[in-house]
């Protein structure tokens, strides 16, 4: 069993058929249906249930798919950064950020990041907090942004700044109220759009002060909080730095009184491995942050 092998063996479960996939594979189907065979015959087992038009994996096709597509993964990742080793600042900084962060801050740390590096390239992956803490065990990234409260020991993670929620949504959801603010009491009469990263903690936080919420819409993303509340569905919570991913007018922001509740942004790195580029990140955050631990 070789990566090649397992390069076939993913495409054409992508391609759902043996011929779509040696189409894009720019060979015969011949060769490619032998080292399946090959493949089956060393782990002794079935990895495809063959039909007239597609094929269907068997439960030892999904394991060897699963673990093939993280192998691929991870070799790519060796390769270019061995290649980057040598390139010194013109390689590839791999960075995961948490969704509330795309478009705000985040952007404005990578932009200015760039003007000083300019040879340094980029691959991104976003996703909430617990799924780029799984990406590190891979080296799929190198260095996250990310969100508390969460619980690694094999992380080092730098504080950036302290985040407090905030409820956003259009203007008739807070007709009758002046205030600049908003308390947990006045939330309980509105329809709340909350992503998953905030709802236990916002349920303990409401159940402690014996109030009772309407949670309108529970969904994954910040972003996606953010579409129903300029839609007009209802009222979100979010954290207060990721406001500024609003696009519509006349979308309200009020920082959410008597609530306990705040974040941490931290840039979290696992210290035993970091290349370069990486190590220069960390560093120019430490300019724009200098004051904090």
């Amino acid at each position: 069993m070789d990566l090649k092998q397992l390069s076939y063996f993913v495409k054409i479960v992508e391609e759902g058929s043996i011929s779509g996939a040696a189409k894009k594979l720019f060979m015969s189907q011949p060769p490619l249906s032998s080292q399946m065979k090959l493949l089956e015959a060393e782990l002794d087992c079935t990895l495809f249930e063959r039909g007239s038009r597609t094929i269907r994996l068997t439960e030892a096709g999904e394991t060897l798919y699963n673990y093939s597509r993280s192998l691929l993964q991870l070799s790519n990742v060796a390769k270019q950064e061995t290649m980057n080793a040598a390139r010194h600042f013109n390689g590839v900084l791999r960075i995961g950020i948490v969704s509330s962060l795309i478009g705000s801050d985040a952007l404005g740390w990578l932009c200015g990041f760039s003007k000083q590096y300019p040879g340094i390239h980029y691959e991104i992956n976003e996703a909430d907090t617990y799924h780029l803490l799984s990406q590190f065990e891979t080296n799929a990234i190198h260095l996250a942004l990310l969100r508390t409260p969460f619980h690694t020991d094999s992380l080092t993670c730098k504080k950036l700044f302290t985040d407090s929620l905030v409820a956003v949504g259009q203007e008739s959801f807070f007709a009758d109220d002046r205030s600049s603010s908003i308390t947990l009491d006045d939330l309980t009469k509105l329809p709340l759009i909350v992503y998953r990263r905030w709802e236990h903690l916002l349920r303990k936080e409401f159940e402690d002060k014996n109030l009772s919420a309407n949670w309108f819409c529970i969904n994954d993303d910040a972003r996606t909080t953010l579409y129903f509340v300029e839609m007009g569905m209802g009222v979100g919570i979010i954290p207060q730095s990721a406001a500024t991913l609003v696009q519509k007018k006349g979308i309200v922001c009020r920082p959410v009184k008597n609530c306990d509740i705040a974040t941490d942004v931290v840039l979290a790195y696992n210290s035993t491995y970091l290349p370069e580029c990486s190590r220069a990140f960390i560093e120019y955050l430490d300019t724009l942050y200098p004051d904090i631990p």
